[in-house]
Parts: C-alpha cells; structure tokens; sequence
C-alpha cells in the first residue's frame, strides 16, 4: 500500500485527521527519542547492530504477540510497563534503521506496538496520554504504507475525544479518517468506522446521520471477511456492530424513543454472541445494556447487567469499563 500513501500524501486533506494533535505529537516524539538515546547508551543499540535483521523482527513480533496474550488473561496492568519498554526498544530501533526498507518494516512493528500501548493506557484510565501513543503509532503506520491500520488508530483517537465529551472534535476526526482511507482501505476498517462515527453522530443528537453511518457499516460488514482482514481489527463481527448500534442507541433515547426497541435488540444479540476470550469488551456490551434497560424502565435488570460489569472491569483492571458501569444506573 505504499504507492496508495505516496498518492494520498499529495492531497493536503491527508493531514487533517492528525493536524490538530501536533503539539501532543512533538512532546512524545521528544520523549521516545530521549528513550531512544538512553537504550542506545546503554548497549541496546549495539545489540541491535550485530543482530540479524529477520531474527530480531520475529523476536520482537512474538513478544508483542504474548504481550496481548497476558494482556487478556490479566488485563492492562500486568503487562504495562513491559509493553512500554518493548515499545521504546522498537523506537530506538528505528531510530537506528540503516537503510530505508528497514526503516519501513521497523516502522510497521512500532505502529502495532504503539496502538497497542495506547490501548493499555486508555483502558488504565490515562485517555489523554493513551492519546498521544495512538498518534505516534498512526504516523508509524503510514510511515509502513499500511492506510488502514493508519485510519484505524486515528479512529481510535476519535473514540477517546468522545470519552472525554469532545463529540465535534471526535466527528472531525472520523470524518478525515475516512475522508483519507476512502474506498482503499479495508471494508473491516472502514466498517468499524462508519459504527464509530454513528456514535459520535449519536452524541451530538443527530439521528439520520447515525442511522446512515450504521447502514454503511453493517453493509461493510458484508465484504469484511475477504481473507486479507488485518488483524488489528480482526475482532470486527455482527456482535461488535450491535454493540456500536446499542453505544449510539443509548444516546439518542432520550430524544428518540421509538429507538430504544432497536438498541435493547441489538445488545441482547450482541450478549449472546460475545466471545468469551473478549472479557473487557463484554464489560462494554454489559454497561450499554444497563442504559438500554434503564431506559425503558426496568431497574432491577439494569442493575444485575452493572453488577456484572463492575465485576469484570475489577478483575480484569478496567478503569475505563469500572468508570462507566459504576455511573450507569445513578
């Protein structure tokens, strides 16, 4: 997808989706070099240098692999600081590329390590410094030439504005995602997009838009599956989609009743078919069930659905999932 970014990058729009974080970006970019500087001093960078290229990119994408994979039997905390240091080895490691082909694959690996360092971050609680790792990690990515996981992480961005209350600035941005992956990047990306930004729509009231944001989505949805899916967004499914129609559904309830059969639907389809190896996000489905219910009146289900979501964001270490479950009923 390289020649897709080269052709992109000619388009001054390319840039909007990331503009406004400039000044967050410079202040970690700074402090990854300084991390870079330090492992260099003390030997890393040698290591690096007399490792074989291939040996070392498989090494390092297998610890990024059991990172994720203690990450979900543990939650966030247990592997945070080494998921950091890992991401800051691979900084210094692309500060140090020989040649530029190098400098690209590196490039690719910081994107995943990045993004998913973010995600750590933002599910600990910290969304403004989750925000300036998915940055980071979205200009690595197109940095690699992969367009997709680049909108996907300014996607990501988007939600955090939206956690925070900035619902114009969260729309500003999903719209220039998608603006800037256009009809190149992969229908799943794009996808999750659309539900995205269904639910920033939601937010500021708007509910033709949010309808239509999640008409394009679930019909992406249809052409997702084409074996080329990346795998950072390989969890996207009709369950990840009802749960998006039950975040925007929740928002617009109040203001539009005769959606709330819709929501309460989409969530007990989305409960159902939930995999079990996704137990933060099931805290999610659970918590938007419980507005859902909560709604339409029925108290004593919204409190049982809460309960059980309080009780998974404390075992697995959920900030982000304990903050909203605890403030769903009240």
């Amino acid at each position: 997808m390289s020649g897709e970014i080269a052709e992109a990058a000619q388009d001054n729009a390319v840039d909007d989706p990331l503009r406004e974080w400039d000044d967050v970006w410079r202040r970690d970019f700074l402090k990854g070099a300084g991390a870079a500087g330090a492992a260099l001093a003390t030997g890393l960078g040698a290591d690096i240098a007399v490792a074989d290229g291939r040996d070392l990119m498989a090494a390092h994408t297998a610890l990024r692999a059991a990172h994720g994979r203690l990450d979900n039997l543990r939650g966030a905390s247990a592997v945070y600081a080494q998921a950091v240091d890992h991401h800051r080895q691979i900084l210094a490691w692309h500060a140090t590329a020989a040649t530029a082909a190098e400098r690209q694959q590196i490039a690719a690996l910081a994107a995943d390590t990045g993004g998913f360092v973010g995600f750590l971050t933002y599910d600990l609680g910290m969304a403004e410094n989750a925000t300036a790792y998915y940055r980071d990690a979205a200009i690595h990515a197109r940095q690699a030439g992969d367009l997709s996981c680049c909108i996907n992480l300014t996607g990501q961005m988007s939600r955090l504005l939206t956690d925070q209350g900035h619902y114009r600035r969260a729309l500003a941005l999903a719209d220039g995602a998608l603006r800037l992956g256009g009809t190149k990047a992969h229908p799943a990306v794009r996808s999750w997009l659309h539900a995205v930004r269904a639910h920033h729509h939601a937010c500021l009231g708007d509910a033709r838009s949010a309808k239509s944001d999640l008409g394009a989505a679930w019909k992406l949805l249809e052409r997702a599956d084409d074996g080329e899916k990346p795998p950072y967004i390989g969890y996207l499914d009709a369950a990840e989609l009802n749960k998006w129609t039950g975040h925007a559904v929740v928002r617009l309830v109040h203001s539009t009743p005769a959606l709330l059969s819709t929501g309460q639907k989409a969530l007990d389809e989305a409960r159902a078919a939930w995999p079990a190896t996704s137990v933060r996000g099931s805290a999610e489905v659970l918590t938007a069930s419980a507005r859902i219910y909560t709604a339409h009146g029925d108290r004593d289900t919204a409190a049982d659905l809460a309960s059980r979501a309080v009780a998974i964001a404390t075992q697995t270490g959920s900030a982000r999932n304990l903050r909203a479950a605890l403030t769903t009923t009240g």
